[in-house]
């Protein structure tokens, strides 16, 4: 099997074997940066090697590594913006060299006839998000305090959003499609694997040695000193409400977007296993395995409830005869959770053996608190569930992205934003600027109004009903492609179930690969035809 390796790596492409370089140096310099004391320099390093790479190499091919890359972007140290991710960087540089390069659209050529507009791609769902973000600017700009914070929410958007743009306009085959869907198995295996080391971590010390540790070295590094100094103080990584239960996170900055990252694998692997070799698809099952114990041990009872609306659809699949080849395979993945979820209570036992200090952590009394209205964090979340809309119904024009914290904390008006934003909120321990609230639908509301509500719904109906009628139309169809459109419906329905509690598709790594499967799956649909005209 080494040999094998071995000679498949001497057989790759000088650039596929390029990237692979480029990753395999990424992960031990940062990790030497978290944990050898490395100097942050080589930050810059990888940031010119990163640079290099989009400026001299194809597009496609920078997208590889961008993909890969994802778990090694931390912050670029500068004195000036402490927390500036690098793919922030990297994302418009591929995007201007994609533009001036492959679409000579800021060239002099496209003065003569060059490059042009309508030769873009989108997809259907594209002029929705377009409405919904123009909608919250304005209301931004017109009736928010606070109207900076709205043009930047919008620049950081735009900044995922052109990635995914490059994406979908550069993949031109179905073997490219493919490639690309398995360098982002890589990517989620990559950061599901560190999360079960941030774990293994926890088995060497006690509590508090660990927590000021990793935020003292992982998440300053990834994230910079101001959250840093938050988590020290303030974070997800263990709940204590009763025992005190130990949460995996990885390299994420909570433990809600982790659990999206194990989403995101149980989903696409599902999905590949249908196209693999035999001995591939063992790997894979395996990791689904992990991915569905990762999401477990992550805590995120939004997650765990979010599950039952795709487990439903694939139940209903099954014994409805539609798409029952296609149901029965996704049905693993839930059933691989509910069956870790009966052994709960033995792993429970092995992480407290394990454990310097003895937690009790116990997983089934967790996702039975997510009824319980007593409960702390549940009596907070409504709490704040009643204020958003109350405040958005009172305000049905919005208050602009970026400016939510206004609703609970209507002083800040008085305030400059960084006065505001440093406000500690008692309720939850945290600085203004990062609660929310713990609603999706009711963080769009707030901030974007009713029309921009109506904007972020029309984008969900759009994305469904289009994938759906693929669905449907292949309902008999065995392929891999189709089964790939399936994985994104679910995942689809699976964060449209979680969003009723939480705000996490706006972290900024979940973001990038919910669109990058997005894409994907759309480009399938858009295509399909082509593909099979090509074989």
């Amino acid at each position: 099997m080494t040999k094998d390796l071995i000679q498949k790596i001497k057989d790759l492409p000088r650039l596929k074997l390029l990237i692979i370089l480029f990753t395999v140096w990424q992960y031990f310099s940062v990790a030497g940066m978290a944990m050898l004391g490395w100097s942050t320099a080589l930050v810059w390093l990888n940031l010119g090697l990163l640079l290099a790479f989009i400026l001299l190499c194809p597009v496609y091919e920078s997208i590889l590594l961008l993909v890969l890359s994802i778990p090694f972007f931390v912050a670029v140290p500068n004195a000036r913006f402490d927390a500036l991710p690098m793919w922030r960087i990297l994302f418009i540089a591929l995007f201007l060299v994609w533009l001036i390069r492959d679409k000579r659209l800021l060239s002099p050529r496209s003065l003569g006839g060059g490059g042009r507009i309508k030769d873009i791609i989108f997809l259907p769902w594209d002029k929705y998000l377009a409405y919904f973000a123009a909608i919250g600017l304005l209301a931004g700009l017109f009736f928010g305090p606070f109207k900076w914070e709205a043009v930047k929410q919008i620049i950081f958007w735009l900044n995922i959003y052109i990635f995914y743009l490059v994406m979908i306009n550069s993949l031109k085959n179905k073997q490219q499609i493919f490639e690309l869907i398995r360098y982002v198995i890589w990517t989620l295996a990559i950061i599901i694997t560190l999360g079960f080391s941030q774990l293994f971590g926890t088995f060497l010390t006690d509590l508090g040695t660990f927590w000021v540790y990793w935020a003292s070295n992982i998440t300053k590094l990834y994230y910079g000193a101001s959250f840093a100094s938050v988590s020290m103080y303030s974070n997800s990584w263990f709940s204590f409400t009763g025992a005190q239960e130990l949460r995996m996170f990885s390299i994420m900055p909570d433990s809600q977007s982790f659990a999206y990252i194990c989403l995101f694998g149980l989903c696409m692997g599902t999905a590949l296993t249908r196209s693999v070799f035999v001995h591939v698809r063992k790997w894979l099952w395996s990791g689904i395995r992990f991915a569905a114990l990762g999401l477990i041990l992550s805590g995120t009872r939004a997650v765990w409830v979010g599950m039952v609306l795709p487990f439903l659809v694939v139940i209903w699949g099954y014994y409805k005869n539609f798409q029952k080849h296609l149901a029965r395979k996704f049905l693993w993945p839930f059933l691989i959770i509910f069956i870790l979820f009966g052994l709960s209570p033995f792993i429970n036992r092995g992480l407290a053996f394990l454990r310097v200090e003895k937690f009790q952590e116990n997983f089934l009394l967790r996702a039975a608190s997510i009824y319980d209205l007593n409960e702390s964090s549940n009596q907070g979340r409504i709490a704040i569930w009643h204020n958003s809309i109350r405040y958005g119904a009172l305000h049905p024009w919005g208050v602009g992205f970026g400016n939510f914290l206004i609703s609970f904390h209507p002083e800040a008006q008085k305030q400059t934003y960084d006065d505001a934003a440093k406000t500690l909120n008692t309720r939850y321990n945290l600085p203004a600027k990062y609660v929310s609230a713990h609603s999706l639908y009711l963080q769009v509301f707030v901030e974007a109004g009713a029309l921009g509500f109506a904007a972020f719904a029309a984008f969900w109906i759009a994305v469904l009903s289009y994938l759906w009628r693929f669905i449907h139309h292949y309902e008999k169809t065995e392929d891999f492609l189709v089964y790939f459109v399936a994985q994104a419906f679910l995942m689809v329905l699976w964060i449209l179930a979680a969003a009723f509690f939480d705000i996490t598709l706006f972290n900024d790594k979940v973001l990038m690969l919910f669109f990058i499967n997005l894409g994907l799956a759309g480009l399938i649909v858009k295509r399909y035809h082509e593909y099979h005209e090509g074989e």
